[in-house]
């Protein structure tokens, strides 16, 4: 009943808002400063206009990330659009889903088609560090850089970045999608990043103030987390924010999924089993979902039952479509449509000349939530109006 009375008010709401990821007006010359939290900040606004190189040329786009993954595969895309929606490359449509986008596909799929005389990406520069040796990366990059037939290498993730940073390339290595570069020793801060070859796109408090939205939700005293990188799933950022709220972290930290040494079903019984023990014997009365922990979206809602049905909540640090498969919710750490237009426009800016150095770092999101109301129906949460006012995706299965 819970489920058709808000569903049913969501029609409503859907009249008096479109959602809260509403994006600032971007469209002025240089900089402005925008105030999120009673914090000042510097964004790249100023559209660069559409131009070759000095030669004639487009300028040419490497990419580098691990695998493909749903998370990458999305801020692949929406930077994308934001080359198309500023002007860089044309294209009539992508015949991708933003929620499930292999993004070396994505890549493959611009570089076989004419999309404009200013930006071009190349098959030969188009790397997935898990299928590809570290040797052969490098060495085809810096022979692309040499020939003048790489521009600006975008990578993405921790560890992608990590490896392109160590190559010392010649060229601008612009960073997406690291969940802590200072911390993961990427950048040195986020006014400077100590290389005059790399820049990183992030937002160093996000994850902090998503943990305390979280508790303001539902309030919890023990939450579990399962990670297999404090980097890479932001525990310190984690940790501070349950010192300041006053509860406990229950952590457990795992091996990542290596095809090598176990098979696909002998990783996620694993990660059941801690699962279970957080629930168990650790007694944890919320649980949050990290990156990169269940990388198969299909396997979510049978792993997370056991939370569920002993109603407890499940928050997501990244990825609305895990809420979507049995997560309870997410309170969005990218904004996605904002963030591809603030690095298309970061990397725009780094093609036409101006140096990394100047170009701000810090991208503070406009979050969003999203919310499973089947879940939260069985374990027993029930929304406020503001809670739903603030969704911009809210699952249901209507029935």
């Amino acid at each position: 009943m819970l489920r058709k009375i808000l569903a049913a008010g969501l029609i409503i709401l859907l009249f008096l808002q479109s959602g809260c990821a509403f994006l600032q007006d971007q469209g002025y010359d240089g900089y402005v400063e925008i105030d999120a939290d009673g914090h000042s900040q510097r964004r790249v606004t100023s559209a660069i206009p559409p131009q070759t190189k000095p030669n004639g040329q487009p300028y040419t786009l490497a990419y580098i990330d691990m695998d493909p993954y749903p998370i990458t595969g999305m801020i692949l895309y929406y930077i994308i659009m934001g080359f198309r929606d500023e002007g860089w490359i044309s294209f009539d449509y992508l015949p991708f889903d933003p929620a499930d986008t292999d993004a070396g596909a994505l890549i493959n799929w611009l570089a076989e088609r004419d999309i404009g005389p200013y930006i071009r990406f190349d098959k030969a520069a188009n790397y997935y560090t898990e299928y590809q040796e570290r040797e052969y990366i490098q060495a085809s990059l810096t022979e692309h850089i040499r020939n003048g037939t790489v521009d600006v290498v975008i990578t993405m993730g921790t560890g992608p970045s990590a490896m392109a940073k160590s190559f010392e390339l010649s060229a601008p290595v612009m960073i997406v999608g690291a969940v802590d570069p200072i911390r993961s020793g990427l950048v040195d801060s986020l006014e400077d990043s100590g290389n005059p070859n790399i820049w990183a796109a992030f937002d160093p408090t996000t994850h902090e103030r998503q943990l305390i939205y979280y508790y303001d939700c539902i309030p919890f005293n023990n939450l579990g987390i399962v990670y297999y990188d404090e980097s890479i799933s932001s525990m310190n950022s984690y940790l501070k924010a349950a010192e300041t709220l006053d509860v406990h972290i229950a952590r457990s930290k795992i091996s990542r999924i290596d095809l090598s040494q176990e098979s696909e079903d002998e990783y996620y019984e694993r990660l059941l089993t801690e699962f279970v023990r957080l629930v168990e014997r650790e007694r944890i009365d919320a649980f949050l979902l990290t990156t990169d922990i269940i990388i198969d979206v299909s396997r979510t809602q049978a792993l997370l039952e056991v939370f569920t049905e002993n109603n407890i909540p499940v928050f997501v640090q990244v990825g609305e479509q895990l809420v979507e498969n049995g997560a309870l919710m997410n309170v969005s750490a990218l904004e996605m449509e904002g963030l591809g237009i603030f690095i298309a426009r970061s990397v725009t800016l780094a093609l036409t000349g101006t140096p990394l150095s100047e170009l701000p770092q810090e991208f503070r999101n406009s979050p969003f939530l999203s919310l499973n109301l089947d879940v939260a129906e069985r374990i027993g949460f029930k929304p406020t109006f503001d809670t739903l006012l603030a969704c911009e995706r809210v699952f249901t299965s209507g029935s």
